[in-house]
């Protein structure tokens, strides 16, 4: 069980990792949530949250990111539901009522409403049924502030995504 401190520790590890995603440091921490807390007492913590694998670091000497543990604790209890609105809670119980045929099409409806609300790119991670790799990554432009993600993997797995920009996306020529 961890305490209060831990948890807002992570939620605040979750949400900075989320929004720049790059591993998160205690400098950044303190420096962003915790000014009241030193940055030896936050790498304590998030020690221990690592030990109890709701962190993961990406490298000996690299801030911590959240593990897949981590997620799944900032959604069932850090994260706060406060901000959505009726219309959007209507919105979304009319897209879930949608039959599906499959697990596939429900989890796209699922991530495709997510992403209309929110404005950010969702993404979905089926169960392992074999190892895939990916093969093929294409972004196809749908208008000025829409790109279609192609996904292809050597097993002619195909899995497409709509990713919908606040702004305008603009070419750039490589």
């Amino acid at each position: 069980m961890l305490d209060e401190r831990k948890k807002k520790i992570l939620k605040e590890i979750v949400d900075e990792y989320i929004e720049t995603a790059e591993p998160v440091s205690s400098a950044v921490i303190v420096e962003k949530y915790e000014n009241n807390i030193s940055s030896a007492t936050v790498r304590n913590d998030m020690a221990e949250l690592e030990k109890f694998g709701y962190l993961e670091k990406t490298h000996t000497s690299s801030g911590r990111v959240p593990s897949a543990k981590g997620y799944r604790l900032y959604v069932d209890e850090l994260l706060k539901y406060d901000n959505i609105s009726l219309e959007e809670i209507a919105y979304i119980q009319e897209k879930l009522e949608n039959k599906a045929n499959s697990i596939e099409e429900l989890t796209k409806i699922a991530t495709t409403t997510l992403s209309e609300i929110t404005h950010y790119t969702t993404v979905s991670i089926g169960p392992k049924t074999a190892q895939q790799i990916i093969e093929e990554i294409k972004f196809v432009l749908l208008g000025t502030r829409m790109l279609m993600g192609i996904i292809v993997t050597d097993t002619g797995l195909v899995r497409e995504t709509i990713i919908k920009f606040d702004e305008d996306i603009t070419r750039r020529a490589s």
